[in-house]
């Protein structure tokens, strides 16, 4: 690394004693630089002893180091050198994810952790017994944890290895002095002990706590208030399996901005009447307290409308709202006759009611719906549909397999009229506002629909929507009025499906290589036909057969991963947690 200059050869570095040598003083040979500039000097002063070492300053080190993202590569790095391993551990701690398996795993025939303990706990106890607990800001628990005693929960004690557990992280997060984000998905539950130990953090911005799903008795804790808390997210909610009580935390958490929901599909399923929203906002709803949360997402609540949303949130504040299987509409997948009884008391929408939504995402689809985007009272960016046959393979895992007893209900008149419906206030007045949207793959637009919606929306950046007819020409109709549109997807249907069986992919990228040119689509990235993924790419030449040139579009075939972080296919699925978190000021 270090190359001897041409003033001082490598020999004349040999022969010098630490009084005259000036690196053994401190200083450099180079204008005698303090070591402390040389390690914060834009240029390299410094020399390297023996030929070895580090030759650039500090600050470029750091800049380097920050861009590893592997964990693996962090950990070799901070094996290489004592310096590195002062610069790189910081990045290496900062997130800390720990699985824990029920079942003892073999490796080369022999258990994890033989000699020791599991690595799960060897794991938390160098956390306590040293010092790279400090480091930490992101703190992930997942997996099994293997209960031993839990008939001693049925005799109103709490059993020794989950106390133990408990009081574990306790003494681990609470040397977590940065710790920003905690999350629980273990298939036990928090107790006291940890939720304390937390709510003692001023830095905690983020927690999210996954609820066992077996029927154990056990204690029920009231979650208690973390002033700092921004971003709550509670999965599996279900009454019988003895949640913990979030309703304190919700109250006096006043600097909540992103809040999500997801209670289990069982009460849905099985039409088990036996929540109320009552029970998590009526401390709000008492104290006169609307949330002013940014952003809210419910997953398959089961209650009567006892108090209404209006009631809960603070309309200025909340721009987002997910609500999947919520409210019985059209199209969900966890609605069925005996549910009307219970999702009919959510139908009435009071006149005073507005909302202002900037973003919405929903899997159900109602005539009360399309009122309440009509009353938005902010111009409406964003809005994404669901579609139930995308939804099978990407349900929550909580959710039991759909079987024909649990389809959507709702005809294909209905569907097909609401459909219409949407479209006719989505491309009303505030229709220049709409930046991505995404429809029902029910709903198959004729080229009157499309050229009404393109022409009403014309600063459209993502579009997903289904063909009513299997030719593809309608694409470069679209160019000439979304110059914005970064992606395009067509839904599959039975049009989609025909087109695929008579049109090979090269076929398809070949046409459409003309036609991009054609049209001029500069900021197109990515054509969704299907399942398949086509990427846009840059403008080239191409000699013809009677020795002319003609311009076309590099159209390639691509892959579902390359296009997650495009909303109109990361957002279609029924993850409550696919929206990113609300940003808020640290």
């Amino acid at each position: 690394m270090y190359q001897p200059s041409s003033m001082m050869s490598a020999k004349a570095l040999g022969r010098m004693t630490p009084q005259e040598d000036p690196r053994e003083n401190g200083t450099s040979a180079i204008g005698d630089v303090p070591r402390f500039v040389q390690f914060t000097s834009p240029v390299s002063t410094g020399r390297v002893k023996d030929g070895f070492g580090l030759a650039l300053p500090l600050n470029i080190v750091a800049l380097i180091v920050q861009w590893l993202d592997d964990t693996g590569d962090l950990a070799r790095v901070c094996r290489t050198c004592r310096l590195l391993y002062y610069m790189t551990s910081p990045l290496l701690y900062r997130r800390v994810t720990l699985h824990s398996y029920p079942d003892i795993r073999y490796v080369n025939g022999r258990p994890e952790g033989f000699g020791g303990g599991s690595p799960f706990v060897m794991a938390l106890n160098g956390l306590v017994t040293m010092t790279h607990a400090e480091l930490v800001e992101e703190f992930k628990l997942w997996g099994g944890w293997r209960e031993h005693g839990q008939d001693d929960f049925a005799k109103g004690r709490v059993p020794d290895n989950s106390m133990m557990l408990n009081i574990l992280l306790r003494a681990a997060t609470d040397k977590m002095v940065k710790l920003r984000s905690f999350c629980w998905q273990l298939d036990c539950k928090p107790l006291k002990t940890l939720y304390l130990g937390l709510s003692a953090h001023t830095t905690l911005t983020s927690l999210t706590i996954r609820f066992p799903t077996s029927r154990v008795p056990r204690p029920s804790v009231m979650i208690p208030p973390m002033a700092n808390l921004r971003a709550f997210k509670a999965m599996d909610i279900d009454p019988l399996c003895y949640p913990d009580d979030i309703s304190m935390l919700l109250l006096h958490s006043r600097k909540l901005e992103d809040l999500r929901l997801h209670w289990s599909s069982r009460m849905r399923r099985e039409a088990e009447p036996s929540l109320s929203l009552d029970t998590y906002f009526g401390r709000c709803i008492r104290a006169g307290y609307s949330m002013k949360v940014k952003h809210i997402g419910l997953q398959n609540f089961f209650g009567n409308n006892m108090r209404g949303m209006e009631e809960i949130l603070d309309r200025d504040a909340c721009r987002s709202m997910c609500a999947l299987d919520m409210f019985g509409g059209v199209g969900s997948r966890m609605s069925t006759a005996r549910n009307v009884y219970i999702d009919d008391s959510w139908r009435q929408i009071p006149p005073e009611m507005r909302c202002a939504f900037r973003q919405m995402r929903t899997n159900e689809v109602a005539p009360q719906h399309v009122e309440l985007i009509r009353r938005n009272e902010v111009p409406l960016e964003n809005m994404y549909f669901v579609s139930h046959k995308y939804c099978e393979g990407k349900a929550d895992s909580t959710a039991s397999p759909i079987t024909p007893e649990y389809a959507p209900m709702g005809s294909e008149e209905e569907m097909t009229r609401l459909g219409k419906d949407y479209l006719s206030v989505l491309t009303g007045p505030n229709s220049k506002s709409l930046k991505h949207l995404l429809l029902r793959d029910e709903w198959a637009l004729t080229e009157e629909e499309i050229s009404n919606l393109v022409r009403s929306c014309p600063n459209l950046e993502q579009l997903g929507m289904a063909l009513g007819t299997k030719s593809l020409a309608i694409i470069p109709l679209l160019i000439p009025f979304l110059s914005k549109l970064r992606a395009f997807r067509i839904l599959h249907n039975e049009h989609v499906a025909e087109n695929m069986r008579v049109m090979s992919h090269e076929q398809r990228m070949e046409m459409m290589s003309k036609d991009m040119w054609k049209g001029g689509m500069k900021d197109l990235q990515y054509i969704g036909i299907g399942d398949a993924v086509y990427k846009v790419g840059k403008i080239y030449q191409v000699t013809m057969e009677d020795g002319s040139l003609e311009w076309r579009t590099e159209v390639t075939l691509g892959s579902q991963a390359e296009v997650q972080n495009m909303e109109i296919w990361g957002l279609d699925n029924l993850d409550i947690s696919a929206e990113p978190v609300a940003k808020f000021a640290p």
